[in-house]
């Protein structure tokens, strides 16, 4: 019988005796099975109880499938399908599972198992763990990547250089010349000439602040990170207390979770809650009640989970998707200042800590940005003892 088996394996008439063939695959390094056309084990040799820890007498009989992780089970049929098909499928990759559960990739080779009539009466397979192939292979794509973004680092780095020098000048030129235009020769320009005047000053001042925050872009995707556990409440303080030195006249109510502690890069994490805060500030001026809320929420994704919530203009949901790219903005200059890259500027820095950042409205009803981060801690208490209230 085990002639049989083996003879779709080996060619018939090769010459060599079926105790001598049995002897190689039980002594191969490559995991060796034989299964029948409906995926159960028949034979099992000493390389593959190397390669998945199984012995003969824990897996004779039992499905194919079994190696398999639970995403792959599939294959196995396929695979059987195709060999009743006359296929043959040789160098696959994929992921098998050892007897401990750890996956591995191999590259996988299948025919078929025949009688002495030439009928199809199983499959064999040779397996081989590709391992160290597949690590050699990602560590090479992964120095491509690396030289990819290095160069492009330094063509943002030539464009920044540009952007922050040569771009600057003529836009400083601009104001300064509309400016002089309005103080020496305002009554001769007239009430319409005061308006082109006006509009060119306001313009170049405009694309003053989009030169800055496209730096400012630039760099947090460039900036080294260095982690270290962060006081967001803390740094929500004092951002909403500098918001209302600088307008005194609003009224502003902040709820503020104690303590949120995460780990992130200072700098940048800064700049995300900023850009929100002041997000949410400008969102809320026409509100003679406007709230501003900053706290947590369970994230089975992450480890922190943040929103920044306001009681604002609000947006439409369908347009969410669009309100993290850059220049995107959904209300006017003259509604609501703002350049469209600070939102932007959240997604790529959160982005870099291993989170996402989202948003819900509704329009007239307020907004809440949320962003999570992969932190190695955070501290979360439960309960309305955790919110306190800024004062106005």
């Amino acid at each position: 019988m085990a002639q049989k088996v083996f003879t779709g394996i080996w060619p018939a008439g090769s010459g060599i005796p079926a105790q001598l063939f049995e002897a190689l695959i039980s002594t191969s390094d490559d995991a060796i099975v034989v299964k029948s056309l409906d995926g159960l084990i028949s034979t099992w040799n000493q390389g593959a109880v190397r390669l998945y820890g199984y012995t003969p007498d824990e897996v004779i009989g039992q499905p194919m499938a079994m190696l398999c992780p639970p995403d792959r089970t599939g294959e196995i049929a396929d695979i059987l399908a195709k060999v009743r098909n006359g296929e043959r499928i040789s160098h696959h990759e994929t992921v098998r599972q050892r007897k401990d559960g750890t996956t591995f990739p191999v590259s996988v080779s299948v025919s078929a198992v025949s009688d002495e009539f030439g009928t199809t009466i199983g499959a064999a397979s040779i397996a081989r763990d590709i391992t160290a192939q597949s690590q050699a292979r990602a560590a090479a794509a992964l120095a491509a990547r690396n030289e990819e973004i290095e160069l492009a680092n330094r063509n943002l780095t030539s464009f920044s250089h540009y952007v922050s020098h040569d771009l600057r000048s003529p836009l400083r030129a601009l104001a300064g010349y509309s400016g002089l235009l309005l103080d020496q020769y305002g009554d001769a320009l007239g009430e319409e000439g005061r308006g082109y005047a006006e509009r060119i000053s306001a313009a170049s001042n405009q694309m003053s602040m989009l030169i800055e925050d496209l730096l400012t872009l630039a760099q947090t995707t460039r900036a080294t990170m260095h982690l270290q556990t962060v006081d967001l409440s803390a740094e929500i303080d004092d951002i909403a207390g500098q918001l209302k030195r600088e307008e005194p006249g609003r009224a502003v109510r902040f709820v503020i979770q104690r303590p949120v502690k995460v780990r992130a890069d200072p700098a940048l994490i800064r700049t995300v809650l900023r850009n929100l805060v002041e997000n949410a500030w400008k969102f809320t001026s026409r509100r003679d009640d406007a709230l501003i809320e900053f706290g947590t929420t369970p994230a089975g994704d992450a480890s922190a989970c943040c929103y920044v919530r306001d009681n604002g203009v609000g947006f439409d949901t369908e347009n969410e998707s669009t309100l993290f790219e850059p220049f995107q903005r959904l209300h006017s200059a003259s509604e609501f200042p703002g350049t469209g890259i600070g939102l932007a500027s959240v997604r790529e820095i959160v982005q870099r800590h291993g989170g996402r950042a989202w948003a819900e409205g509704k329009i007239g009803k307020g907004a809440a940005f949320y962003f999570t981060l992969n932190a190695d801690e955070i501290n979360q208490p439960a309960g309305p003892a955790a919110l306190s209230h800024h004062p106005r």
